[in-house]
């Protein structure tokens, strides 16, 4: 799920940075429908409230499960929509939710799907297997767009298994229309094989398919609700659309094909110039029954950003009833989501509504966590409130990771010319400026103890299980000696082969690493005396307070080096509003030679952070990394992920965590976590571990069915 830093962006493009989150992101492997340690103010009651709020520092993007890619409306859809399959309460398998059961054949290419009787959209429609084709094929055809672009969304993640060329996201720019439209429907993704029964064909085998079939993009939504909202949005004459169908006709198969029609013919044309026409679901104005959840859309007040969910009186009560658990039945009857943009408003309401007996719960950022939180305790590791009538749960992992890129093949923002001069060529400038910060001491005092102090690629927890391996070190660590001998020895000895972002071998004058003095200058001196002088920027979001301190820290060591023996080096450090770090992927190169960014899963797997983040052209492909030995060994963990060898997938992804290691690809800084602030007069909390990337804040995904 795309939350990347900037993470209160959102979840994310993997070309763009989400932000979410979107942050974010991401949390052990368990589903979270376990009650978590927590620590709890003396005051309780058992008394149920009537409304529960949520004061959020985030407002929302799309709450139509087919476009969202953000991480703050997952935390809403997950309480309205359900998705197929989920993860378990108490260990890391996926199991059946608004499924029964399914299989799938040796080669990975059929998993066989049957439904559960008797459950209905909050509409009073059956789910069954159309709803079931309607959903995925409609997640197809709109191919990863939103009303404002193509290639932005989730749709990627289900379209990797069939085509890709039909993708723009994993492709290339597509044509929109019924023969777009056509071709989707030839790959036959859903075969449906009786009214509870259907079958998902894969072309391309995925060993992380049940990870993916529990992320909000595949949740089934009610057919006939949502043709019939989205048609009447899109009839009006005020869109500028001219729909093929613009009454739908025939049995309910061939009015979603009708449907599907006018959803192509939506795309680059009248009120969405570059993308396709906005759904009823997306803002849910006037409230939405299409989810087969706990709770519905009331009402989403697009001017106050008030979102609020009233309970589902025909829920069918989940999954867990059926083999000997509880139904899962909603008692708090209305959610109500509060957008408070004010941090010190927001905890300002939490403790009226701790003193007053009101049900509340607030997103906290990571720079007030001891606001709320005992000082001296957290010293220690301990999450305690001291604030009456409030319990603290947490700290929650998150699938993610923040993280430095060390670019080349720079380029000059202003004229998009390469520069000369290309320090992060050079393993030895990037050990340098990676000694130069003592990341524990960062994270112990200006990030909070937010997080945990990153020691590769992969965050613990990441599945499949045993991707992440703790043995898996830096080459560096906080040496300023060895940054000098490093800074020294690149001077003395100026790097001189140099390789474009496409690989090639950039011809002799193209860069020129030249800074200080010759060897022998400063051998006779023991420091330069008119030096070549040469200014690296490195660039963080404005207000990120963590993150500009990290690069000040780098900053001031590596001047202070200079300095020492005039080596002509200066580190600018400049901060950018937040949005606009982005790692673009595209040649030549990145406009800067070193800024923050954060990565969390689009879904939990550890492919989606191995490809992205070390291969060429993943995300970050405009960071210069394009090397033989990566791609080789990601091919091979790509062979074993399409042959279900989950075994094959883990060794090969350590190994490239092993080699980014060696490389000094990136400067490692935070795993994510997350942590919840909640009046103490509410029980029940859980925590869904698998949408953790919505943690950005601290409340996160939180399952309001189980709260009293």
């Amino acid at each position: 799920m795309h939350v990347r830093k900037s993470r209160a962006i959102s979840t994310i493009l993997a070309t763009v940075i989400i932000v979410v989150i979107v942050i974010a992101a991401i949390a052990g492997i368990y589903l979270a429908y376990v009650i978590p340690s927590k620590t709890t103010s003396s005051t309780t009651t058992t008394s149920i409230p009537s409304v529960f709020t949520y004061e959020t520092a985030e407002t929302i993007a799309y709450l139509d499960p087919g476009v969202s890619y953000y991480s703050y409306d997952y935390n809403i859809m997950q309480n309205v929509y359900e998705p197929l399959l989920d993860y378990n309460g108490t260990t890391n398998q996926v199991i059946p939710w608004l499924a029964s059961s399914y299989t799938n054949n040796s080669a990975g290419t059929e998993y066989y799907f049957t439904l559960r009787s008797g459950i209905k959209f909050a509409d009073g429609e059956p789910l069954n297997s159309t709803a079931v084709y309607f959903a995925l094929n409609r997640d197809l055809v709109m191919d990863g767009s939103s009303p404002v672009a193509h290639c932005i969304q989730a749709s990627w993640l289900i379209q990797q298994m069939v085509d890709p060329s039909l993708s723009c996201f994993l492709s290339t720019t597509q044509t929109y229309g019924e023969s777009y439209v056509n071709a989707w429907l030839a790959q036959d993704f859903v075969t449906i094989t009786g009214p509870l029964t259907f079958t998902i064909n894969v072309k391309i085998p995925n060993a992380a398919f049940a990870n993916i079939f529990t992320q909000p993009l595949t949740d089934p939504i009610a057919p006939v609700y949502v043709m019939q909202h989205d048609l009447a949005m899109w009839n009006q004459s005020s869109n500028g659309y001219t729909l093929p169908y613009a009454t739908l006709s025939g049995n309910l198969t061939t009015q979603i094909k009708e449907y599907l029609y006018d959803l192509s013919a939506t795309c680059n044309v009248g009120a969405t110039q570059y993308g396709c026409g906005a759904t009823y679901l997306d803002n849910s104005v006037g409230g939405s029954l299409a989810g087969t959840g706990p709770y519905v859309v009331t009402s989403d007040d697009l001017t106050t950003n008030d979102i609020v969910l009233t309970a589902n009186p025909n829920y069918w009560g989940g999954p867990y009833q059926y083999s000997g658990g509880a139904i899962i039945s909603p008692k708090i009857k209305t959610i109500d989501f509060n957008y408070v943009a004010s941090q010190a408003t927001r905890e300002l309401d939490l403790k009226a509504a701790a003193a007053s007996g009101q049900a509340m719960a607030i997103d906290v950022e990571s720079a007030n966590i001891e606001d709320i939180a005992n000082k001296t305790l957290w010293d220690q590791g301990q999450l305690v409130s001291d604030v009456p009538g409030v319990t603290l749960y947490g700290m929650y992992p998150q699938y993610s990771i923040d993280f430095s890129p060390f670019d080349t093949n720079v380029t000059n923002p202003s004229t998009h010319q390469l520069y000369t001069f290309q320090p992060f060529a050079d393993k030895r400038i990037r050990l340098a400026f990676a000694d130069a910060v003592n990341i524990t001491a960062e994270w112990d005092t200006t990030d909070e103890r937010w997080g945990l102090p990153a020691q590769n690629l992969i965050p613990p927890g990441l599945p499949p299980s045993g991707s992440y391996d703790s043995s898996i070190t830096p080459a560096y660590s906080y040496n300023t000696t060895e940054a000098a001998q490093l800074l020294i020895q690149a001077m003395e000895d100026p790097l001189t082969q140099f390789t474009f972002v496409n690989g090639t071998a950039a011809p002799p004058g193209t860069f020129n690493n030249s800074f200080g003095c010759s060897e022998l200058e400063f051998i006779i001196a023991d420091r330069c005396s008119s030096p070549i002088t040469q200014t690296i920027t490195l660039v963080a979001a404005t207000g990120d307070t963590g993150d500009i301190d990290v690069f000040n820290a780098i900053a001031q060591t590596i001047d202070n080096i200079s300095t020492t023996y005039n080596l002509g080096l200066t580190v600018n450090v400049q901060t950018q509003p937040q949005g606009t770090i982005v790692d673009t992927g595209t040649a030549p190169g990145n406009p800067w030679y070193m800024f923050n960014l954060g990565w969390f899963d689009d879904y939990p797997w550890v492919t989606d952070f191995t490809l992205n983040m070390l291969t060429y052209p993943g995300s970050y492909a405009g960071a210069g990394w394009n090397l033989t030995s990566m791609t080789n060994l990601f091919n091979l963990s790509e062979q074993a992920n399409r042959a279900d060898n989950v075994t094959g997938v883990v060794q090969y992804s350590k190994q490239m965590a092993e080699l980014a290691n060696q490389n000094v690809m990136y400067l490692w800084q935070f795993y994510g976590t997350s942590f919840v602030a909640m009046t103490s007069n509410v029980q029940g909390f859980t925590w869904n571990s698998n949408l953790a990337s919505a943690a950005f804040y601290g409340v996160g995904p939180q399952y309001y069915a189980t709260l009293y």
